[in-house]
């Protein structure tokens, strides 16, 4: 079975039985910390994902670490993935949880490559035309790539919307090499 079904098994569990149980907030919070706490520190990621070291000593860790810190469930959940040997994905069940929770809430994750860094203004106009395209919240990620000389690149899910200058040019190009431009 792939990773990436592995994970998104465990996430649906964490959040059926957090459901369950009514406190999904609380597990919402925990998932975020034990996702801040793996990408802080390549060290602990590597100890997850070592086969070397024994399950015993991943449980204490793991007990240690989020025994005070979490929710008895996630705290269980977690010795649970030690003690069937899936801790190697926890860094995949915490995403693959995070989507699960965003398409629960109708939240896409919207990135955009901009020429240039676009002002907070810019961005709630970009963030209102994409909500009222898609009918969904956005959570956008921007970041400025200069190759694009200018217009921006929207990536939705797998669509991508590429209005940037230098795809223009390209374009333009292809259609004068080809003799498909129309002068009109």
């Amino acid at each position: 079975m792939s990773d990436v079904l592995i994970a998104r098994r465990y996430a649906k569990a964490l959040k059926e039985e957090a459901d369950g149980l009514g406190i999904i907030e609380q597990v919402d919070d925990d998932v975020a910390l034990i996702r801040e706490s793996l990408n802080a520190s390549r060290e602990l990621l590597q100890f997850f994902q070592s086969p070397v070291i024994s399950r015993e000593k991943k449980a204490s860790v793991v007990s240690e670490l989020f025994g005070e810190r979490v929710e008895k469930t996630t705290l269980q959940f977690l010795l649970l993935m030690v003690d069937k040997r899936r801790e190697y994905a926890l860094l995949e069940v915490v995403s693959a949880y995070m989507a699960l929770r965003d398409e629960q809430r109708g939240v896409v994750n919207v990135s955009v490559r901009a020429a240039r860094a676009m002002g907070e203004e810019e961005e709630k106009e970009l963030i209102a035309t994409i909500e009222g395209m898609i009918q969904k919240s956005v959570r956008l990620e921007s970041s400025v790539d200069a190759s694009l000389m200018g217009g921006l690149v929207v990536r939705i899910g797998d669509t991508v919307y590429d209005g940037s200058f230098s795809n223009q040019l390209q374009s333009l190009r292809e259609r004068l090499e080809t003799g498909h431009l129309s002068l009109n």
